[in-house]
């Protein structure tokens, strides 16, 4: 009989004969991770984000990126750099101008959810009613790369500003051109009520005036001057801006960081210094950070020092001072004090009043005070001294958030002990597009602030802070920006 194979024999051999051919034919076709390990490798992330830096903090970099770490067992590709992004910068209002501080040209812009804000410390574009509109009878140039022995012309400029101030008469205007000037400025030459003097730093607070030492930066001893846009600041000064003249005009300058002196001789950052002078304009000015005691009060410092007769505050920022933002004394009286910001000065955010020793024993009167915003001071927002008569007015102010009143007279006393009385006081929020307390903020008015309208004519400029026409809507705004409502395109049909 003939022996057969078995069938469970054959089906034994085969399934050897396939284990021996996967043992020894599949690792040649299988990928290498799944030869060596059974872990799962995710895919690569590509979601961009910026780098950091040793603190943890989000910056810009030019340098090669390194991941942030992740577990290790998912793997991550390196991320783009913010410089790899396009610059995206937010729009401002056309008809608001301003400019903002510039950045180095290797650092991105990135876009914010707020919008970028003005800082009030940073130069916007003038005014044109604040430039000179009658023809110059002699125009004269500075540039710190000039010379003295020059001519002064823009070709051949001089080098000092006090060399243009010692050839200048009737009727000149002298542009002075960006750059750091260390000499002290003192001008002796008047002008005319038809043929005034002009100074000019040609682009808005670039011709720095930075001095050392007691002496003041810019010292005026002459009628009919115009002093426009300049940056002035001291090591050393007790006044930054000192004017014993008539007839002056200080006009957009940018005032700040003078120490001067916790005594009774005090100091400023801009005064109006001569008693018997008169008619002299504050306008358009920002001065904050008077007084090296600050944070600590000192009350002989002060922001603006209006001593004499009549003359207009206007328009003007004081913030961060040793003493009071906007202050009127010794010879002061009939004066306007208007559309102005005062905000975390020490002492108190605006302040008249008359020393009758200085006044040849008369009572000052007839202060107008309105449409002001003081808020966040130490002490009042609005305060009327002694030595006044019975006629001031307090109009159409914003005032809250000061640390004792929002009016008060020497003994804090209100209505005062003359018998004035505020007339249409606002107490709330004035809603600014970006308030900050140190002046970064950006001042102008949201839509809808109460401030919009809210103000009386009475003493009103007939111009902002930006030079925009006031009233825009059916009256006044209060403070020193003038809200402008946002244009509407007119569709095709």
């Amino acid at each position: 009989m003939e022996n057969k194979p078995r069938p469970q024999l054959h089906l034994l051999l085969l399934a050897l004969s396939i284990l021996l051919l996967s043992v020894l034919i599949i690792p040649f076709f299988a990928p290498a991770s799944y030869a060596t390990s059974h872990e799962f490798t995710s895919p690569e992330r590509h979601h961009p984000s910026p780098t950091t830096t040793g603190t943890g903090t989000s910056t810009p970099s030019e340098t090669p990126v390194v991941p942030l770490p992740t577990p290790s067992s998912i793997s991550v590709a390196p991320q783009p750099s913010l410089s790899d992004t396009p610059v995206v910068t937010l729009p401002t209002p056309s008809d608001t101008p301003v400019v903002t501080l510039p950045t180095p040209s290797d650092t991105p812009t990135v876009p914010s959810e707020t919008p970028t804000a003005p800082t009030t410390t940073t130069a916007q574009p003038y005014p044109q009613l604040y430039l000179p509109t009658t023809p110059a009878k002699a125009t004269y140039y500075v540039s710190p790369s000039g010379s003295d022995s020059n001519d002064g012309s823009q070709n051949s400029p001089f080098a000092t500003i006090q060399k243009a101030v010692q050839v200048v008469q009737p009727g000149s205007v002298v542009h002075v051109l960006p750059g750091v000037y260390t000499q002290p400025i003192t001008v002796k030459t008047s002008g005319t009520a038809d043929a005034r003097i002009s100074f000019v730093s040609d682009t808005r607070w670039a011709a720095q005036i930075k001095t050392s030492g007691s002496e003041v930066p810019w010292t005026t001893r002459a009628d009919y001057i115009d002093i426009i846009g300049f940056d002035i600041t001291s090591d050393g000064a007790r006044d930054g801006m000192v004017n014993y003249g008539s007839y002056t005009r200080t006009l957009a300058n940018h005032i700040h960081d003078i120490p001067g002196k916790c005594d009774n001789i005090g100091g400023s950052g801009v005064t109006d210094s001569n008693y018997t002078a008169h008619d002299n304009d504050l306008i358009g000015n920002v001065v904050n950070n008077i007084g090296s005691t600050y944070p600590t009060m000192c009350q002989y410092v002060h922001a603006i020092y209006h001593s004499n007769a009549r003359g207009h505050v206007l328009n003007n920022i004081a913030f961060h001072n040793a003493g009071v933002g906007i202050n009127l004394w010794h010879a002061a009286t009939d004066t306007v004090v208007a559309n102005n910001l005062a905000f975390g000065n020490k002492e108190h955010g605006i302040s008249v009043g008359t020393d009758t020793g200085n006044n040849n024993g008369k009572k000052g009167d007839n202060f107008i005070v309105a449409n002001n915003i003081s808020i966040f001071n130490s002490l009042l927002g609005i305060r009327e001294r002694t030595g006044v008569g019975s006629h001031d007015q307090f109009l159409n102010n914003m005032v809250y958030g000061n640390g004792d009143a929002p009016f008060g007279d020497e003994g804090y006393n209100w209505p005062s002990s003359s018998g004035s009385k505020d007339v249409n006081t606002i107490t709330i929020d004035v809603h600014f597009l970006l308030y900050k307390v140190d002046g970064t903020g950006d001042y102008h008015l949201q839509l809808g602030s109460p401030a919009i309208d809210a103000g009386t004519n009475v003493g009103a400029p007939s111009f902002d802070y930006d030079g925009k026409p006031r009233p825009e809507g059916k009256s006044d705004d209060i403070g020193p920006f003038e809200f402008q409502a946002p244009t509407i395109p007119v569709l095709p049909n």
